[in-house]
């Protein structure tokens, strides 16, 4: 059991930090983990203005960011070899795997490793 804790896709975290109130109670009292590539992802976002990276560095400073190390290195190469997933996809999805918590994600193409990893996919309205 997860224990309210969910790995967060780049996709769920901008929702999130653009307000969705949905997202926010998906979330609220839960502790969020984020891998290295969803860090990269949000700090070079192209629409980001420069007035947004104080709150996205807030964020990013708020939660635990996994590193790319050999395991979930491994673990990336394995899932983006069977389910043929991009490669940041793959690395995303081998840090909810290599945590065993679930993936909150809006990315439907994440349904592909829903057979190894509990995926919970947001749908926006």
């Amino acid at each position: 059991m997860s224990g309210g804790r969910y790995v967060v896709d780049t996709n769920a975290a901008l929702y999130l930090l653009r307000g969705d109130e949905t997202m926010i109670a998906l979330l609220t009292d839960k502790t969020l983990h984020l891998s290295v590539i969803t860090r990269m992802e949000l700090l070079s976002f192209p629409g980001m203005l420069k007035s947004d990276l104080p709150r996205i560095q807030a964020f990013l400073d708020a939660w635990p960011v996994e590193p790319l190390h050999e395991l979930v290195e491994e673990e990336a190469i394995r899932l983006r070899v069977n389910y043929k997933l991009k490669l940041p996809d793959s690395i995303i999805a081998a840090t909810a795997s290599y945590l065993g918590i679930p993936l909150v994600t809006a990315d439907r193409k994440m349904a592909r490793v829903e057979q190894e990893i509990e995926v919970i996919r947001y749908e926006p309205l």
